[in-house]
């Protein structure tokens, strides 16, 4: 029985590893060329080990390792879903972050004996990665299957930092925020190579502009098929 899974894997993260658990919508099993009509729709929960690197504004450069952001996840959501009729098919692939950590420390100034000033430092960083799709399909056979498609990219950044001191000179607090936005239109292929009876390699690879310079995603894995869900890595 064909399945066509909607993976759509994230911008500006350098991947460790996956675990997926993936709703199907399949094809009639007594024709794999054939191509349904009704309405159809599948969903995806998955999760990326990921890491977090690149470089800021000012220069400096930014890397948070997945022990980080797993030690100071607050919460994700990653998941993707579409619908599909004909050859046409809608998804999107949504992931959301939200991570927090906090660090205390003490100083000792030069002045003097005991003279100690005490630090709390706390980092706040969430972002939204969706993207959404139309995917036609140009190949459905029992070798596997090819889309096009064609959509848009929304990244979006929010990170706030604050840092209080205390000592003998009493207590002072500092807060900085920034947040940034963009868009990009994308193009690229995705589908899956069949492989023993239940067993298949999906893949996917996206490329586009806009608001960025360049955003590109490349994905490839093997999946297997039980009755009701897929299972990929």
């Amino acid at each position: 029985m064909k399945r066509h899974n909607l993976r759509n894997p994230p911008v500006g993260a350098w991947l460790t590893g996956m675990i997926l658990l993936a709703g199907s919508m399949p094809t009639a099993a007594s024709d794999v060329s054939s191509v349904p009509e009704d309405w159809q729709f599948g969903a995806e929960v998955y999760f990326w080990g990921a890491s977090i690197g690149g470089t800021s504004a000012s220069g400096g450069d930014i890397d948070i390792s997945i022990n980080d952001l797993l030690d100071n996840l607050d919460m994700a959501i990653m998941g993707a879903f579409g619908a599909r009729k004909g050859k046409w098919t809608l998804a999107a692939d949504v992931i959301y972050l939200d991570v927090s950590a906090s660090n205390d420390g003490q100083l000792t100034l030069p002045v003097g004996p005991g003279v100690n000033i005490t630090d709390e430092a706390d980092i706040k960083l969430k972002s939204w990665i969706v993207t959404p799709s139309v995917r036609y399909n140009l190949i459905e056979n029992e070798k596997g299957s090819l889309n096009v498609l064609g959509g848009a990219r929304y990244l979006w950044l929010d990170a706030e930092i604050k840092v209080e001191t205390s000592g003998p000179l009493g207590n002072r607090q500092a807060k900085a925020s920034d947040s940034g936005s963009v868009w990009d239109a994308v193009v690229g292929v995705n589908g899956e190579i069949e492989l023993a009876d239940k067993w298949y390699l999906p893949y996917y690879l996206d490329v586009g502009t806009g608001q960025s310079d360049l955003t590109w995603q490349a994905f490839a894995g093997v999946g297997y098929r039980f009755k009701k869900v897929d299972a990929l890595l």
